[in-house]
């Protein structure tokens, strides 16, 4: 196929679907966005570890994002998830763009940097919100693009327009709506993941480079660990946290997460939580 902006070429298509645990043909269309987004966030953990292990780069080419989420079985944030699901679509056939949008549940704001970033999927007239990286509060298929739009099941989500102009896709949960996050459908390149990247990696506001933040959204639970707090969530239930000892945050990527971590890693992750 000819180059593109979202590295559509360069992709081991068959290696990601074996990673997601898709089967079946894949092709442009509904269906095959559905799946993949299903398998996707049911296999793919959110995983924030990089920045705690001391690395000075969390590189975003794709050969990186695929040795790193693919072939070693980590997690990602979400620009590394991103460049992935972006290049497998690109391969596939899939024509979309990626924005950014301003997190609002656990930041208490609706005025912080734009930092997360998703895919507006075109198809047959329609447009679908594809987001496969926001984590335990996120959908687990695409949402179609549209004020009002819902998406009903165990896990139900809903779409609002602003009078700013901004969407907003919100959880609904039995206790109330939560508002995820806001967004235009600015478009957003690949040049502007790597200015994303160097916050979250390395700005003292950032969320992200100072405590573990790992995520995974699997149908019947929901986690999310942040700082020693590990948050469950299930189908029509409140929401339940406990904190972690050391031994079970050490535990918790591989046992909770589905993150395989090297050995040294461990070691590094163990340094860290012990603390200078």
């Amino acid at each position: 196929m000819a180059d593109s902006m979202w590295q559509g070429g360069g992709v081991d298509l068959d290696a990601y679907l074996e990673r997601v645990g898709h089967r079946g043909d894949v092709s442009a269309d509904l269906p095959t966005l559905r799946r993949l987004h299903t398998a996707h966030v049911d296999a793919i953990a959110f995983d924030n570890l990089d920045a705690l292990l001391g690395r000075t780069a969390v590189p975003l080419d794709l050969e990186s994002v695929q040795d790193k989420l693919v072939r070693r079985g980590r997690g990602g944030w979400c620009l590394e998830q991103v460049v992935l699901m972006a290049a497998v679509l690109d391969r596939i056939g899939f024509t979309f763009t990626a924005f950014a949008g301003r997190t609002r549940v656990r930041t208490g704001s609706r005025f912080g940097p734009a930092l997360h970033v998703a895919l507006c999927v075109e198809l047959d007239g329609e447009r679908w919100l594809h987001d496969v990286s926001f984590g335990a509060f996120g959908p687990h298929e695409p949402i179609r693009l549209a004020e009002h739009a819902r998406l009903d099941g165990d896990w139900s989500f809903d779409l609002v327009r602003e009078r700013t102009g901004e969407h907003v896709l919100r959880l609904l949960r039995p206790e109330g709506p939560a508002e995820l996050y806001g967004f235009t459908t600015d478009v957003r390149y690949p040049s502007d993941f790597e200015l994303l990247n160097h916050f979250c990696l390395t700005h003292p506001r950032s969320p992200f480079n100072h405590q573990m933040v790992l995520q995974r959204t699997r149908p019947e639970v929901r986690h999310l660990l942040a700082g020693t707090t590990l948050t469950e969530l299930r189908p029509g239930r409140p929401a339940t946290s406990r904190e972690l000892d050391r031994d079970e945050l050490l535990a918790a990527p591989a046992e909770v997460f589905g993150i395989d971590l090297a050995p040294g890693d461990v070691q590094t992750l163990r340094k860290f939580l012990d603390g200078p």
